[in-house]
């Protein structure tokens, strides 16, 4: 779904599925509690599983040994044991943010979960998102270091020996 019409559908009042918390609509879904930061503010979702977070704001956290990126607003499509059209989720893959455009479980139940990473699917234990990441506004307060590029401006390459 295209997150740009998302508020139109709110405004044009397409019928929305209510829940005591976002918590317990990935729990009814299948999915683990610990995918989403605990800053949510608000959320909303539609009959037919549209749905759009809104956290306090913008942070990152620590997820294993890798760096997520969580936006203000993030959009997908929730059905039984995954989330897919995923919009405003990233993660660092060396030197680069790649988009997580989808998630999913295996029914019946395994201790896994897929994250579906620009062209790669990952493959991580579902212990990971037993609770809720610390989210932080600044990348550097996860306590995790991933170089960038700007970090090795003053290298030059070695030529191969022969």
């Amino acid at each position: 779904m295209n997150p740009a019409i998302f508020p139109l559908l709110l405004v044009l009042g397409a019928a929305m599925v209510t829940a005591d918390s976002v918590v317990e609509e990935l729990e009814k879904h299948g999915l683990p509690v610990g995918l989403l930061p605990s800053s949510v503010k608000s959320y909303s979702i539609s009959e037919d599983g549209d749905f759009c977070v809104a956290l306090q704001s913008s942070c990152y956290a620590k997820i294993e040994d890798q760096l997520a990126y969580y936006s203000r607003n993030i959009t997908g499509q929730l059905k039984f044991g995954t989330i897919s059209n995923l919009n405003g989720i990233e993660t660092k893959q060396l030197f680069v943010w790649l988009p997580v455009t989808g998630i999913y479980v295996d029914v019946p139940a395994t201790p896994y979960i897929y994250l579906e990473v620009g062209v790669l699917t990952k493959r991580l234990a579902l212990a990971v998102f037993e609770t809720p990441p610390k989210c932080s506004s600044h990348d550097a307060d996860t306590g995790i270091h991933i170089p960038n590029l700007n970090e090795f401006a003053g290298f030059r390459l070695r030529k191969a020996l022969h």
